[in-house]
C-alpha cells in the first residue's frame, strides 16, 4: 500500500514483496525488513516502539521473555523467526535513516506526523474489534483521523479497505494486550514531499 501510494507507477508482485518483507507462509512479518528496505529507497523513517533493539540482538528470546507477558512471547514464537529477526535487528540499528525512539507511542504523536504528511503504520490486535479474547498482531495503514473516527487500510484477513473505527477502539486495539505495546512507523519520502509542495 505504501509502495504504491508513493510510486504509483512502480509495480511489485507479491513474491518480491515477501522477499522484501522477509515474509514466510504461515508466518507474521516483523517491521524490520520492510524498514530497512525503505530506507534504501530513500524514505525518511521514525519508529516508535518500546523494543529495545540492541538487547534483543545480545540476548535474543531471553531478552523477549523478560519484556512480554508469556501469551504475547508464545504466540509471537509460533509465528516468528526469532534467529532470523535478530539478524535484521542488527542492522536495523546500524541504518542511520531509521530514527528509532524506545518507548510506548502515544496517541497524539499519531495525529501530529499524520497532520505533518507522514504516512503512519501503526500495529494492532485485531482481535479487538471482533470482541475475542487473546492476543494476534499486524500492521495498518491510516488513512483519515478525526474527533471520532480514525479510517485504515486493514490488510486482514479479510482485507478492509477505508475500514473505519472510532477513536476509542482503535486506541483499545492498538494497546492491546496492554498500553507499553504501542508503537507507531511514521515514514515519508523525500521526493513525495517536494512533489507535493510544487
Amino acid at each position: 500500500m505504501l509502495l504504491k501510494y508513493t510510486f504509483p507507477k512502480v509495480s511489485y508482485s507479491f513474491v518480491t514483496l515477501d522477499r522484501l518483507t522477509n515474509h514466510r507462509p504461515f508466518y507474521w512479518t516483523w517491521s524490520t525488513a520492510g524498514l530497512l528496505f525503505l530506507a534504501k529507497k530513500g524514505f525518511e523513517i521514525m519508529s516508535i516502539e518500546n523494543f529495545d533493539y540492541k538487547q534483543f540482538v545480545r540476548f535474543g528470546e531471553e531478552y523477549l521473555r523478560m519484556i512480554w507477558a508469556e501469551e504475547v512471547f508464545e504466540t509471537q514464537k509460533q509465528y516468528s523467526n526469532f534467529q532470523k529477526e535478530r539478524v535484521l535487528a542488527k542492522k536495523f540499528i546500524s541504518q542511520r535513516k531509521i530514527k528509532h525512539i524506545r518507548r510506548p507511542a502515544t496517541f497524539p504523536e499519531i495525529e501530529r506526523y499524520f497532520r505533518k504528511g507522514y504516512i503512519i503504520l501503526v500495529t494492532l490486535n485485531p482481535l479487538v474489534f471482533t470482541n475475542k479474547k487473546g492476543y494476534a498482531s499486524h500492521i495498518v495503514l491510516l488513512t483519515h483521523i478525526d474527533s471520532k473516527w480514525v479510517n485504515f487500510h486493514d490488510p486482514g484477513l479479510p482485507p478492509y479497505e477505508g475500514r473505519r473505527v472510532s477513536r476509542k477502539i482503535f486506541q483499545k486495539a492498538w494497546r492491546s494486550p496492554h498500553r507499553e505495546m504501542a508503537s507507531l512507523i511514521a515514514v515519508r519520502h523525500k521526493n513525495f514531499i517536494s512533489k507535493s509542495k510544487t
